[in-house]
């Protein structure tokens, strides 16, 4: 990352949920997983949210919010520790791989989450030069966290989402506008054959 990045961090509560939104100038492929890492690795489960980038005098930036759901009985402080990673992160340059070390975070149980008829839907979107890739399945903390670590192997470019889950059905119904690491459109190629692949193999080791 550069060492002038930016970065603008709020966060609020909102009941039994925090309500955050983030602005980076940090915009390359993997950005999402690395803030969704520091989400999962503080307890956080990510309920809902809009990731999207913004041009501003000619800068692109990363502008995300997200409902978080806190496992803590101190949602606020979790929030604040939030927070403050980012900043390590993103504005003090950190190395990543020294906080994960420090975080010592568990892998999530990937294999729960695709028992229950899992749905990987890759569409391509001529008119906007985007792949549009639908992914419905069983919610739970951690999914973000692994479904963004396989789309950064690939790198893959987060250009948008929209995060949703289903209270009732507990159910994930996320939209991710996607574009490869040369900024095509992917949908009807190998490569969303492969990344389909890699999300489901845990699966498969398990049965």
């Amino acid at each position: 990352m550069d060492c002038n990045t930016m970065i603008s961090f709020q966060y609020k509560k909102e009941k039994q949920n925090i309500l955050i939104s983030l602005k980076t100038d940090a915009v390359q492929y993997g950005t999402f997983h690395r803030i969704a890492t520091l989400i999962y690795a503080l307890k956080l489960d990510i309920v809902s949210g809009e990731l999207g980038t913004v041009e501003e005098d000619g800068v692109q930036y990363t502008l995300d919010s997200f409902l978080l759901k806190s496992m803590d009985a101190d949602p606020n402080n979790a929030a604040y520790q939030l927070a403050v990673l980012m900043d390590s992160l993103f504005k003090q340059q950190t190395a990543y791989d020294d906080i994960l070390a420090k975080l010592q975070i568990p892998e999530p149980p990937i294999a729960m989450f695709f028992k229950e008829n899992p749905e990987f839907i890759f569409t391509d979107l001529p008119d906007q030069a985007k792949t549009c890739f639908y992914l419905e399945t069983s919610a739970g903390r951690g999914l973000l966290y692994y479904i963004s670590k396989i789309l950064m192997e690939f790198q893959i470019d987060i250009v948008s989402a929209t995060i949703e889950t289903d209270e009732k059905t507990e159910r994930a119904r996320d939209t991710f506008y996607l574009r490869d690491k040369f900024g095509k459109m992917f949908g009807g190629t190998d490569l969303a054959s492969q990344i389909r692949l890699a999300i489901l193999a845990p699966l498969k080791q398990t049965t």
